[in-house]
C-alpha cells in the first residue's frame, strides 16, 4: 500500500490553521472581557459654583458610540474627548432615559447645551472637541461653564 506524499503536508497545514484560529479566539475573548476603566470624579464649574459628578472619561470610538443611556452602570456623566474638532450629530438612539448634552470647545468650555429624549438625534451646527453627557436633572449646564476632568 502506497502512502500519499501530501498527507503529512496537509496534516501540518491543518495544525497551523487550528493554532491560528485558537489564538484569534483567545484575543477576541480577552478583548470582550476587558473591564471598563474605573469611574472618575468630574468637576464642572458652573455659574452656581463647582459641581462634582461620578463619571467616566471615554477616549475611544467604541465608548463614543456606547453612551450613558445605553450603559448598565450607575454613572452620572460621560466625558468624550476627540483628537480633532468634529460637527457629527449626537444620537440618543437606544437610550433608556433622557440626557443633557453639552458640546465643548478645545479648553472644555461649554459651547452649547441640548436636552435629548431617548431616540432623538441632534446636530449642533458647530464644530466641537468634546461632549459632556449628563443624566437629566443632575446638573444645570449653560454655555460658558467649564469641565475639569
Amino acid at each position: 500500500m502506497e502512502r500519499n506524499p501530501f498527507l503529512p503536508l496537509l496534516a501540518f497545514a491543518l495544525l497551523i490553521l487550528l493554532s491560528v484560529f485558537s489564538f484569534m479566539g483567545y484575543l477576541l475573548a480577552a478583548r470582550r472581557l476587558q473591564a471598563p476603566p474605573p469611574a472618575e470624579t468630574l468637576t464642572v464649574l458652573t455659574q452656581e459654583g463647582p459641581h462634582t459628578l461620578r463619571g467616566r472619561v471615554a477616549r475611544t470610538p467604541e465608548a463614543w458610540r456606547r453612551g450613558l443611556g445605553l450603559r448598565e452602570e450607575g454613572l452620572e456623566a460621560l466625558l468624550y474627548l476627540f483628537p480633532e474638532a468634529t460637527d457629527a450629530p449626537f444620537s440618543a438612539e437606544g437610550y433608556r432615559f433622557p440626557v443633557v448634552v453639552a458640546f465643548l470647545d478645545g479648553t472644555l468650555r461649554v459651547l452649547q447645551v441640548k436636552r435629548l429624549s431617548p431616540g432623538e438625534v441632534y446636530a449642533p451646527g458647530t464644530a466641537y472637541r468634546g461632549v459632556l453627557e449628563v443624566r437629566e436633572g443632575r446638573l444645570p449646564l449653560a454655555p460658558g461653564d467649564q469641565v475639569v476632568p
